[in-house]
């Protein structure tokens, strides 16, 4: 119990701030983050809206993809570590390296594996559902690009920011479905009350066209009450 609350759990926390406040240590990684930020919170409100829709094998290789961008983008940074950039970096670099090829690899397999339908949709989309996908991108930048420990704790630490993060975006698509059913409801009542005022509308100018009628049989009925009253 002590290792539990003197060890383990300030640890997981320091290195879950750690992971958070990474791009504050190394501002160059916003120019990766960004697109990998903006990726899940398009498709976080996409999937919001239209909840019956699935990933798609198509979604799921271009998840992938940007594992492979992510990859290239990592060997770039570790290539300009010096100046001038040498090959000598990644021997230089071992761990940054080997992340690097791990998710390489993985970004390929998962190609494959997508675009020839090899694994199981249900396996497949939770692979690449943009969620796991993005936040092994970020994991993967936070280490090389700041240096952080690779170790059980960032692991664990990983594993609480994705449970913490796929409540977030749960609340989110929650919230946007309520409003956008808010909204279809305001609509609906809207929409009710202008046939209502369009019913009105009509009865009011049948009404009136029916006095007009009435008015017009009145006029014409005056010519001819005037000529009885002149034969008589």
């Amino acid at each position: 119990m002590s290792y539990f609350t003197e060890v383990l759990m300030p640890t997981l926390w320091a290195r879950l701030i750690e992971l958070l406040s990474a791009p504050s240590a190394n501002p160059q990684m916003f120019w990766i983050i960004t697109p990998l930020i903006v990726t899940l919170l398009v498709m976080t409100f996409y999937f919001g809206k239209y909840a019956r829709d699935e990933l798609g094998w198509n979604t799921a290789l271009g998840n992938s993809i940007v594992l492979l961008f992510v990859s290239i983008d990592l060997m770039r940074y570790i290539f300009n570590l010096s100046s001038p950039g040498s090959v000598i970096n990644y021997e230089l670099h071992p761990i940054s390296t080997i992340i690097c090829i791990i998710v390489a690899v993985e970004a390929v397999t998962l190609m494959f594996t997508s675009f020839f339908k090899a694994l199981p949709k249900t396996i497949t989309f939770l692979i690449c559902a943009p969620l796991p996908v993005n936040l092994q991108a970020y994991l993967a930048i936070s280490i090389v690009y700041t240096k952080i420990t690779l170790d059980w704790y960032t692991l664990l630490a990983v594993i609480v920011l994705f449970i913490i993060l796929y409540m977030i975006i749960k609340i989110l698509q929650l919230t946007e479905r309520l409003f956008i059913k808010t909204m279809r409801k305001q609509s609906l009542e809207d929409l009710e009350e202008e046939k209502k005022l369009a019913k009105q509308a009509i009865q009011e100018a049948e009404e009136q066209k029916k006095e007009i009628q009435e008015i017009e049989k009145k006029e014409k009925a005056k010519p001819a009450q005037k000529k009885k009253k002149k034969n008589k």
